[in-house]
């Protein structure tokens, strides 16, 4: 019977061992949880703002190619009027 108290506090032991590594590897899953969600938050707010930029540029363009074509459009007209016949 001595025997047996000894077992059940070793399977104690090892069971409370495998708890605490459990809640050990919890503790360091929620951390890396926590600094994937920062990076992730900052790679957000990167991508918004190079999109903004990116947004704003293609505006800027359009808006110089139709400002381009309209100078073309232009001087092909005095061309058309151009008696070169």
């Amino acid at each position: 019977m001595e025997n047996r108290p000894a077992m059940t506090l070793d399977a104690l032991k090892q069971l409370d061992d495998r708890i605490q590594a459990s809640v050990n590897r919890i503790q360091q899953l929620q951390r890396e949880n926590e600094q994937l969600a920062k990076r992730l938050a900052e790679s957000e707010q990167r991508f918004n703002e190079v999109q903004g930029r990116a947004n704003s540029e293609r505006t800027q363009h359009e808006a110089e190619r139709t400002e381009i074509k309209a100078r073309i459009e232009k001087i092909l007209a005095r061309f058309d009027g151009l008696d070169l016949g």
